[in-house]
């Protein structure tokens, strides 16, 4: 039986409401997979939160950097509308999801308070509205958010592409499967292929060689005694 706090935790760090599948009943391999990769991916993701926490720090540094050279010259903390509406990079960026900008102003951005006042604030800009509702780089920034900011290429990248190639091949093709599941597809080989693909993305980050060594023994015995042979005959 599977135990329901468990599955509670794994859901909230995908970034997932309840649903029907938070059952006790689950007894077929390719759920008993599902799950386990489940919990995997939720050892992966704290570490991940201080490579997000260092890297939007340097992207901070490096967009205040930027700002000084448009017109007239800003910081990030005092950005206004009419600069970042004629700047490349900054027009793209999201600014509704800080600030309260789009509970007060709507979509009417001339209004918005543009401040991006710390690097929190500013990765909420990367991320689509339902995934911004994290207050610190902690529990409150799921999975799915995190796969999102390492993957992130557009408007312009805040990580190295191998990292962006491998937090994308995380979320297309184990984070999106786990949160839509359609259980004929978690074969043994696929259950595989998840480990495979969560191990990959942990040796891109860069994490200390101890710190690293830690989480991939964590993700083999994961894989190892969570590993399940077909039953049927």
């Amino acid at each position: 039986m599977i135990d329901t706090n468990i599955l509670f935790l794994v859901f909230k760090d995908f970034g997932l409401q309840e649903r029907s599948l938070f059952a006790t009943d689950m007894t077929s391999d390719e759920e008993k997979r599902w799950v386990v990769v489940g919990m995997a991916s939720v050892k992966v993701a704290a570490p991940l939160r201080d490579t997000i926490q260092k890297g939007m720090a340097s992207h901070y540094a490096h967009l205040n950097t930027h700002c000084k050279s448009l017109s007239p010259p800003c910081e990030l903390s005092t950005l206004t509308f009419s600069q970042a509406s004629k700047d490349t990079t900054l027009k793209c960026l999201k600014f509704e999801n800080i600030n309260g900008n789009s509970q007060m102003h709507g979509k009417i951005k001339k209004n918005y308070n543009y401040s991006v006042s710390s690097e929190i604030e500013l990765a909420k800009l990367y991320l689509p509205d339902y995934l911004a509702r994290f207050s610190a780089f902690d529990e409150s920034l799921d999975l799915a958010a995190i796969l999102r900011l390492l993957g992130c290429s557009k408007p312009a990248p805040i990580f190295p592409s191998p990292i962006q190639m491998a937090a994308d091949h995380v979320r297309d093709n184990c984070r999106n499967k786990w949160a839509h599941p359609n259980f004929s597809e978690w074969t043994e080989s696929f259950f595989n292929d998840c480990f495979s693909k969560l191990e990959d993305l942990v040796k891109s980050v860069g994490l200390p060689s101890v710190e690293e060594k830690s989480l991939l023994d964590q993700l083999y015995e994961w894989q190892t005694k969570g590993e399940i042979k077909n039953s049927r005959g």
